[in-house]
């Protein structure tokens, strides 16, 4: 297996924890906007806001952090694949959907995660995970779970920003709609 070469300091830890630290910040402020958004809708063949805020929960607690927490806590050797892979095992149930549940579930077991990370010292953030035939350290794994939530956060935003740029466009269709009844009104009663 090749083994990664990275030297890692204490700022670039600070760094990573300070980015993961934004996905719990990111589900606080969806707290507030998201009932202004269709978020149980799937446009296509894409998953919902919800099925999305579900999937990074789901990576982060079934996924992510039992593996850099087995790569801490035992002194055997970490196998990526002997873990499910979080796509293979998730189930999003459409009926009854609570998004601020959902929402508050992922900041909270996100605080879990970062709580767990900042106990992790220097060198163990060089442990070595094996994933596939690459020898990879639980910084860098912890660097792929920010990846795909950054991923995630994206295609949120840009749904969100979609959705509101048609809004925005249906409320100005409808005001001109308004005026042009006001107009035509005004104009058949002067004659």
């Amino acid at each position: 297996m090749m083994a990664e070469q990275q030297q890692i300091s204490q700022e670039s830890v600070n760094h990573l924890i300070e980015d993961i630290a934004y996905l719990q910040d990111e589900a606080d402020a969806l707290q507030y906007v998201i009932e202004e958004v269709p978020y149980d809708q799937s446009p296509s063949d894409e998953p919902s806001i919800a099925e999305m805020l579900k999937l990074i929960d789901h990576a982060q607690i079934s996924y992510y952090r039992p593996i850099f927490e087995d790569a801490i806590d035992t002194k055997r050797p970490t196998y990526i694949s002997d873990f499910t892979h979080f796509e293979e095992n998730f189930m999003f149930d459409e009926e009854g959907i609570d998004i601020h549940k959902i929402l508050k579930k992922l900041s909270k077991h996100r605080a879990g995660v970062i709580n767990s990370l900042k106990d992790i010292s220097l060198m163990q953030w060089e442990s070595i995970i094996y994933k596939d035939n690459t020898d990879i350290t639980i910084f860098s794994f912890i660097q792929e779970m920010v990846r795909f939530e950054r991923d995630m956060l994206k295609k949120i935003v840009n749904r969100v920003r979609v959705f509101s740029q048609e809004r925005q466009t249906q409320r100005e269709l409808e005001q001109r709609r308004k005026q042009q009844q006001y107009f035509n009104v005004d104009e058949n009663t002067n004659y």
